[in-house]
């Protein structure tokens, strides 16, 4: 019974002079050594974490803002908490700044790529768009990222990739046939980002039948991107240019720019859309009658 009293009161003990040193030592420095934690400014990743969970806003957002203001300095703290953190607050947090940071932050591509599957679905949409933000250098990222379509910022991060993405292609084009109209319309301007040709023929099925003006602009959009190569797709875009939505008119007249002089065969078409009532198709169609003819320009 007494050696219980006195195990009892060593807990406690150790309890108080843990949360002393606690508080002596907020910056975590001893712990942090212990743990072999990252320091940044002198303060433990441990320290940082509890910045970053804390519920007064202000405080959250100054340390947030210190971390990001660090860059690649602050890198292995963020990479730490967003690998190590129990608080979802704490890593999604750290997933942001690491975004915000942008190409110096790429050592913690990793770390992002392993957050993609964080049980907290704010943490993995955080992820996705630090990723984009250092695209195309994160090895591994694109399938993690497929993995989490439909999420509009895993398409939206794949889309940063450009060329290097070409492996979500074929999940992007089954994204054409999806219920949410800005599913379509993001997946469609992806494919146009990385630039696959083979795409063509459903991009030019969507700038004449989809039922949503946003879709029939960025796939209209997307054969522009992919340039040349997209000449299969003049019929369907000088078709577009009757669309009653202006700004599917503006991008299939800007498409045919830039597909350029394999798009010879739309000229009158482009040369009459710079009469169109609306401004902005009116100068999209000057500047695209002077990338498909060079020497003539409008008339």
């Amino acid at each position: 019974m007494k050696r219980r009293r006195v195990v009892r009161v060593a807990v406690v003990l150790l309890l108080a002079v843990a949360g002393l040193a606690i508080g002596l030592d907020p910056d975590r420095r001893a712990l942090g050594w212990a743990r072999g934690e990252p320091f940044f400014q002198g303060r433990a990743a441990s320290a940082w974490r509890r910045e970053l969970r804390q519920s007064d806003e202000a405080g959250a957002a100054e340390a947030f803002n210190t971390l990001v203001a660090g860059k690649a300095e602050a890198v292995p703290v963020c990479a730490r908490v967003l690998r190590t953190a129990p608080e979802p607050e704490a890593r999604w947090r750290a997933a942001d700044a690491l975004g915000k940071i942008g190409k110096e932050a790429a050592p913690a591509g990793p770390d992002l790529v392993d957050a993609l599957s964080d049980d907290d679905p704010l943490v993995r949409r955080v992820a996705a768009r630090a990723i984009g933000e250092l695209a195309p250098d994160v090895p591994g990222a694109i399938p993690a990222l497929v993995a989490m379509f439909p999420d509009v910022e895993a398409i939206r991060a794949v889309a940063r990739f450009g060329p290097a993405g070409d492996e979500a292609v074929p999940a992007l084009v089954a994204l054409f046939r999806h219920d949410d109209p800005t599913v379509r319309w993001q997946a469609v301007r992806a494919v146009g980002k990385i630039g696959r040709p083979a795409a063509v023929p459903e991009l030019i099925q969507l700038t004449g039948s989809d039922p949503d003006p946003l879709v029939r602009e960025h796939a209209a959009e997307a054969m522009g991107d992919i340039g040349p190569a997209a000449a299969a797709g003049v019929p369907a875009l000088v078709k577009a240019l009757h669309d009653p939505v202006a700004r599917v008119r503006r991008d299939a007249v800007r498409s045919l720019g830039q597909i350029g002089p394999a798009a010879t065969a739309a000229l009158a078409d482009v040369r009459a859309a710079t009469e169109d009532p609306d401004p902005d198709v009116k100068a999209a169609a000057t500047r695209a009658a002077r990338l498909i003819d060079p020497a003539g320009g409008p008339k």
